[in-house]
């Protein structure tokens, strides 16, 4: 009898709690698919057990339909409690028709299995279980290429590649029109350099030729020791010391046409007469060009603490003897220390 008001009771509402046992609560199950069986929604029975709910709302709800008095209620509700009780005492399970099963777990706590109550389940009338067998990875054959699609996706590919080129020379071309002006100063400034290059190449070539023929010349003259220079000049190898001395220049004189490279190495304690000071090579082999400085073997130097660099006309390890010829060729030419 407490069974099917239970049931008149989860129908109105969603939970109903018993005294001394637990809540009852209606539980909506979706459709879900066991093996090869498909089964309907369903709506089931919950059940949370604990001693101390009171149930009052079921007791009232009893008592409304039985048209007993509530204490007459409540201990209706009470007997059948106890012997639910008492039932799993004896035995493992207490069945209930058309509602569910009674057990108790490990904890000695009551658990409920909840039937499939038709009264429940009116909206899922009708709805049975349908067997579908699943078909094996094996018979599962591989979807059939429509030709048309793939020669559509070539057809898109080629069509981007087009579009992507096409924008690209379109942005090249937009690039060399905005900086036309920029792109023609730097072609002239690689012609210049190109120029300078020439002309450096030129001057060397003129100078080696003006060397070897001093050298023929003067060889009978010259007899100084190879190691006069190179004590004025521990940067220079014997093999590549060339000794060119002029009687009637000044003995302090260290002549630049010793030097095979166009730079001239830094030493200190020596004297340099400077014919002009450059931030570019490129301006300073100019210089050299158009003052004609190629008869002095004129020869390019940077000092360690400075960035410039510097023609040089002459080297002297004699200050003042480089200051009195810095004078005599020019007003503008300086010693470097």
């Amino acid at each position: 009898m407490i069974i099917s008001f239970l049931i008149k009771a989860l129908l109105e509402e969603n939970s109903v709690s018993v005294a001394k046992l637990g809540t009852f609560y209606v539980k909506k199950m979706s459709a879900y698919i066991q093996e090869d069986i498909v089964f309907p929604p369903q709506n089931m029975i919950e059940f949370d057990y604990s001693k101390e709910i009171e149930g009052f709302d079921f007791v009232n709800k009893l008592s409304k339909w039985q048209q007993i008095r509530i204490d007459e209620a409540q201990d209706k509700i009470l007997e059948w409690v106890d012997l639910l009780e008492k039932g799993l005492e004896h035995n493992k399970t207490v069945y209930f028709e058309n509602f569910g099963t009674f057990s108790k777990d490990n904890s000695d706590k009551i658990v409920f299995q909840s039937l499939v109550i038709p009264q429940l389940n009116i909206e899922n009338e009708g709805l049975e279980p349908v067997f579908i067998p699943l078909k094996k990875e094996d018979d599962i054959k591989p979807p059939v290429k429509d030709k048309r699609i793939v020669l559509q996706k070539k057809k898109k590919k080629r069509d981007l590649f087009w579009f992507i080129l096409t924008i690209s020379v379109a942005v090249v071309l937009l690039f060399v029109l905005f900086f036309k002006n920029e792109i023609k100063k730097c072609c002239q400034t690689v012609f210049t350099k190109n120029e300078y290059h020439v002309i450096l190449d030129t001057t060397n070539n003129e100078k080696d030729l003006s060397i070897n023929n001093v050298e023929d010349e003067q060889t009978a003259e010259i007899e100084l020791p190879v190691e006069t220079i190179t004590e004025q000049n521990p940067n220079l190898s014997t093999n590549n010391i060339e000794v060119i001395k002029d009687e009637k220049k000044n003995d302090n004189l260290i002549s630049l046409a010793i030097y095979k490279e166009l730079y001239v190495p830094y030493n200190k304690g020596y004297f340099y007469v400077i014919a002009g000071s450059f931030m570019q090579e490129e301006s300073a082999l100019l210089h050299i060009k158009q003052k004609k400085l190629e008869q002095y073997h004129a020869k390019l130097i940077v000092h360690p603490q400075s960035p410039r660099i510097r023609v040089c006309v002459g080297i002297f390890d004699n200050e003042e003897e480089a200051n009195k010829i810095a004078g005599q060729l020019d007003k503008n030419y300086w010693v470097l220390k």
